[in-house]
């Protein structure tokens, strides 16, 4: 850890503060901090509503009365001055609010402030935004803002950059594309989640096209992408089988890989001029597939229209509620990836990595969320060499994926 950043550090009050500790995904992540993290870990619960915070509190004492317990703090994200006075006294902030409407101000305060930052934001036009008002102060600051570090983004960007990183070490070749495969996920929205997906877009109708390019988050422009589909949307991969473009984040997390790789391109650790990312999900056969990628389109076409998204807000869960929690604690998400070297012949060089998790989609954002504020909290050792900026999952490296596996994520590499 640099010595600036540890001397910063040395009075602040909290390790952490989560921030929206008291909705679906916090209170998630709030329970996992007070089984998984260590017991002396001073932190902070924050929210609107002292009652709510109270509540939680009282469930996390529960758990483990005799850790270190989590202060309260209110904290209206319209009062600017209750938000600085605690991201001033914090080492870490994780922030789970509601990202377009309170995102920016969170961010801009961390980086006034000096406080390392993690979220699950997957807004592209907003992370965009992010990006271009406040990558070069975070990095003039030294604060490190890790975005999209959740179940839907993180593994991703964790696979590709070990692939990558196998390819090189252990065939001296350079990567060009990473598929990625969607292997087992099952898709229930929490509140938070159906709130972003039903919502009025009030971004500019240019801003929503320029999020569909690949390499809208990089800071270099990459090379043509091409999916390596047939005709329809069907692939099949050595050690993967057969793959549909069905993903829903595949645009999301092709943008959030193509930053990693612009920000660790002209470095010793770059994954070369020509890399891409493809993303899929896996399927059983050609119908499969053809029925995931119809059912795909119609759902993004239905979501355009104001009146079916106010009809979808009728079925799908409020804000704070979500997945049955015990229900999903045993509900396994996997992905796999493979990179394909660069170089001329069929037999090129491949890595195949794979990540699973025994519980669900949002107990794996709350593994992610907390394991990697604790890799900023106690070791803050980012690829590249960089100390700051807009950053991706991938920057958190081999401590991040350290803390996963020790934590029951199982996480391998190999070549094939």
């Amino acid at each position: 850890m640099d010595a600036t950043i540890r001397e910063r550090r040395k009075s602040r009050k909290y390790d952490f503060l989560l921030l929206g500790a008291t909705g679906y995904t916090g209170s998630l992540t709030a329970e996992y901090i007070a089984r998984n993290l260590p017991v002396d870990l001073e932190w902070a619960i924050a929210g609107r509503s002292r009652s709510k915070l109270e509540a939680l509190a009282k469930k996390l004492n529960a758990i483990d009365s005799k850790r270190s317990q989590p202060a309260i703090e209110v904290i209206s994200l319209d009062n600017s001055t209750q938000l600085d006075s605690a991201v001033k006294d914090t080492k870490v902030c994780i922030s789970v609010v509601s990202y377009k409407q309170v995102g920016e101000v969170v961010v801009r305060s961390c980086i006034e402030n000096g406080t390392d930052y993690i979220d699950v934001a997957g807004d592209i036009p907003l992370l965009r935004t992010f990006v271009d008002k406040y990558h070069e102060a975070a990095a003039n600051a030294g604060v490190a803002l890790i975005h999209l570090c959740g179940v839907f983004s993180a593994p991703q960007d964790l696979l590709a950059w070990a692939t990558v990183r196998k390819l090189a070490e252990g065939a001296s070749s350079r990567t060009k594309e990473v598929v990625m495969s969607v292997t087992e996920l099952e898709l229930a929205p929490s509140g938070g989640t159906a709130q972003s997906i039903t919502a009025d877009s009030t971004h500019h109708p240019q801003a929503l096209e320029q999020a569909r390019q690949p390499w809208v988050l990089s800071p270099t422009e990459g090379p043509q992408t091409s999916e390596s589909t047939n005709c329809l949307g069907i692939r099949h991969e050595h050690a993967l089988g057969l793959l549909s473009a069905s993903s829903f984040s595949a645009d999301q997390n092709r943008a959030l890989v193509h930053r990693t790789w612009g920000l660790l391109n002209g470095t010793s650790q770059g994954y070369g001029p020509n890399f891409q990312y493809n993303e899929y999900d896996k399927v059983s056969s050609t119908a499969v597939g053809l029925f995931r990628i119809l059912n795909a389109a119609v759902l993004n076409t239905v979501l355009r229209f104001r009146l079916f998204r106010n009809i979808a807000k009728r079925f799908l869960p409020a804000p704070g509620e979500g997945p049955d929690v015990e229900k999903t604690r045993h509900s396994r998400v996997k992905f796999e990836a493979v990179a394909i070297a660069e170089s001329n012949g069929d037999d090129r060089p491949r890595a195949y990595a794979s990540f699973s998790y025994p519980s669900g989609p949002y107990h794996t954002t709350a593994l992610f969320l907390a394991q990697g504020a604790a890799s900023l909290l106690y070791t803050r050792s980012l690829e590249g060499q960089v100390i700051g900026g807009c950053l991706t999952p991938a920057f958190l490296g081999a401590d991040l994926v350290r803390r996963i596996q020790e934590a029951g994520a199982a996480f391998k590499v190999n070549l094939i």
